[in-house]
């Protein structure tokens, strides 16, 4: 089940799942340039979600659900550095608007690049993750137990469907290709 972005939501424990689903990573990766700690991201995120579930009567679309859950894990993650004297960079930085855009664009890319690698066949979907994990394409082809040449061929029938379902973001492939 997918969430449209302008359909208007019902709350159910489905919806939540679904919304779990879709944002706990990104959220993770969110919290963690924050707090540089991936198991304390978690339980941060974690914690949101709960705090959403809590409140959940009062969101109605997917923005407000999506704002809340971003605004409350940066919060969140601002609260624990204060409460726990880390100053692992100013923290005037960390609380900018700057900062947060910055960090909310960036991840909200990752999440819909990641999204699309996630709906790929299995294997093309394995040889691209492999792939963004450095792996060159003979280390690949031996990790799957098939031919170098169908790693190649996997790929390129990867990068196709990646635009075709990013071909308005399509610029996301190259900047994840590039940056691994």
């Amino acid at each position: 089940m997918g969430i449209v972005d302008n359909e208007k939501l019902k709350i159910d424990e489905l919806t939540f799942k679904t919304l779990f689903d879709e944002f706990y990573q990104a959220l993770c990766v969110f919290a963690s340039t924050y707090l540089k700690d991936d198991s304390l991201s978690a339980d941060i995120v974690q914690e949101g979600f709960v705090k959403f579930w809590n409140r959940r009567e009062g969101f109605d679309n997917y923005y407000k659900v999506k704002s809340f859950l971003y605004t409350t894990v940066r919060n969140d993650c601002l609260n624990y550095i204060r409460d726990h004297k880390l100053r692992r960079e100013d923290l005037s930085v960390l609380e900018s608007v700057e900062f947060y855009t910055e960090t909310l664009v960036e991840e909200e890319a990752y999440r819909m690049f990641y999204n699309a690698v996630e709906s790929l066949p299995h294997q093309t979907r394995q040889v691209i993750l492999l792939s963004l994990d450095g792996l060159k394409n003979s280390e690949i082809a031996g990790q799957l137990g098939i031919a170098e040449s169908s790693v190649h061929t996997l790929k390129k029938i990867a990068y196709k469907k990646l635009r075709e379902i990013l071909r308005e973001y399509y610029y996301l492939v190259f900047i994840f290709l590039l940056s691994k």
